[in-house]
């Protein structure tokens, strides 16, 4: 066993299996196929007997009709007749078996389209690739299966024979039709005994297809990290992401922070952000919050803009907990929203005529 197949002792996540779905690798067993469509045809030949027969006598009768005739014109009329005939005969059964085989392969994969498989590929006539495969553990196993069940159907043919030896013996002294019974009766033992062995060894096989399936696909830890990492993303290219992400929302949160009304703060643990323009929004709203380092680069940006800020402890955190961004004020807040914008308002007027521009700050 290679290095690379003793890693892989994982087994094989969803996304694997997906994937080997879509290049038409899937589980499957042939002889439960064959064996599920041996019994459809022979199902096929009981119902279909007297149709079939029926047409097999007109053309006998019609040959033996036109032996007699030399006419070249004739013969090939027959000929055409017969090759009508014998569609007519042959396109039932082969369309009920073709679809009834298109139906099992269904239930055993289900819907697929692998148009891969379609595709040129080189490696199928590798001979190289070729011998690998004679010698696989795949093919030994159907080796095996396929002689064993030959075996078991010439042992079991040789036991009905035997069984109805005596019987043949008797013919001459039975009846006209004691010989065809007997054919029947062993044909039927024979086929009965085949079909039981043949279901017998498709149960084995979907196991053992099952089980080659999944052990063709099994992954190492090695395997399982890159699909994560392909599926979730590179994780430095995800951090980047994210810090250019956060990046820009802050950068939209600071935005909103300069053309604010005024700013809460606790003094240090939170900052809040407030914005009401008479005739462009209903109510105050809070534009933006923060706590700890971000509500340091919020009372920065609202020095750096000329914001007024206030500091209101108990206003502060109620505001922060309690009221979402970009989101009106409750009505609990009317009346403190209210003063504190009518400061703010007093503040930048105070400010507008003061020509040094000191900033003024109220304390409550």
């Amino acid at each position: 066993m290679s290095e690379k197949q003793s890693d892989q002792t994982e087994q094989p996540t969803p996304k694997r299996l997906q994937d080997a779905r879509k290049d038409g690798n899937v589980s499957r067993s042939q002889d439960l196929s064959k064996t599920l469509l041996l019994l459809i045809w022979l199902g096929l030949i009981g119902m279909l007997a007297n149709y079939e027969m029926q047409h097999w006598m007109v053309i006998t009768q019609a040959a033996w009709r036109d032996i007699p005739s030399t006419d070249p014109e004739k013969m090939l009329e027959h000929l055409f007749f017969a090759g009508k005939t014998l569609l007519t005969m042959c396109l039932p059964p082969i369309f009920l078996a073709a679809t009834a085989g298109i139906f099992i392969e269904f239930l055993q994969v289900g819907p697929i389209m692998a148009f891969k498989q379609l595709k040129p590929d080189l490696k199928r006539i590798n001979p190289a690739d070729g011998l690998k495969k004679m010698v696989s553990q795949k093919n030994l196993f159907e080796l095996i299966k396929a002689v064993l069940k030959t075996v078991i159907i010439f042992t079991i043919t040789l036991l009905v024979l035997r069984a109805g030896f005596s019987d043949v013996l008797k013919t001459p002294y039975g009846s006209e039709g004691s010989m065809l019974q007997i054919f029947w009766y062993s044909m039927r033992l024979i086929l009965a005994s085949a079909i039981v062995i043949f279901l017998f060894v498709s149960i084995l096989d979907v196991a053992y297809q099952k089980y080659a399936y999944i052990k063709d696909l099994m992954m190492s830890q090695r395997d399982i990290r890159q699909e994560h990492k392909n599926s979730e993303g590179d994780p430095m290219l995800k951090s980047k992401r994210r810090q250019l992400h956060q990046e820009w929302s802050q950068e939209n949160m600071l935005g909103s922070v300069r053309r604010a009304n005024v700013v809460v703060t606790n003094p240090t643990h939170f900052a809040v952000a407030i914005y009401y323009e008479n005739g462009k929004t209903d109510l105050p709203m809070v534009t933006a919050k923060g706590e700890d380092y971000t509500a340091q680069l919020i009372r920065e940006a609202a020095q750096e803009a000329g914001v007024p800020m206030m500091e209101n402890v108990d206003l502060a955190r109620a505001l922060y907990r309690d009221i979402a961004v970009e989101n009106y004020i409750t009505s609990e807040f009317f009346e403190a929203v209210a003063q504190l914008l009518h400061w703010a308002e007093s503040v930048k007027l105070q400010s507008e005529s003061d020509e040094t521009g000191v900033e003024k700050k109220l304390e409550i």
